[in-house]
């Protein structure tokens, strides 16, 4: 009996082989490609204080008027509270509003520290 196909059937079974490792290969490099993708993103999701987020005097001054005019833009403040609102903010003294109640590290420490300065002094016209 003769036997066919002898080197076709070692053919096949070197490409399943060379498939595989290919594979292996390939699932491998895969793989590197995920984490070079994961440590960009690790890299991204660091936080970065900018300029911008400045908690200085100037800065602490800046976020005090946004925080004002956020309350002044309410049509139902009586026109007694914008008038002591806006005479504090004339005198406003960011030095000492810092020793007073910072360091501050975020804006809404910033934010907090005004509602306390603030919040005697807002008076809405339903309220009267």
């Amino acid at each position: 009996m003769e036997i066919n196909n002898v080197s076709g059937a070692y053919t096949s079974a070197a490409k399943v082989t060379e498939t595989d490792d290919e594979k292996e290969t390939k699932k491998a490099q895969e793989e590197e490609a995920k984490e070079a993708k994961v440590g960009d993103k690790e890299e991204k999701d660091t936080i970065e204080l900018s300029q911008d987020d400045d908690y200085g005097e100037d800065g602490i001054e800046e976020k005090a008027n946004n925080y004002v005019a956020n309350i002044l833009a309410n049509q139902n403040l009586t026109e007694e509270s914008r008038a002591l609102i806006q005479q504090y903010m004339s005198t406003f003294d960011a030095a000492k509003f810092i020793k007073m109640y910072g360091p501050f590290t975020t804006t809404a420490e910033v934010s907090a520290a005004m509602y306390a300065v603030t919040s005697h002094m807002i008076k809405y016209q339903q309220d009267e």
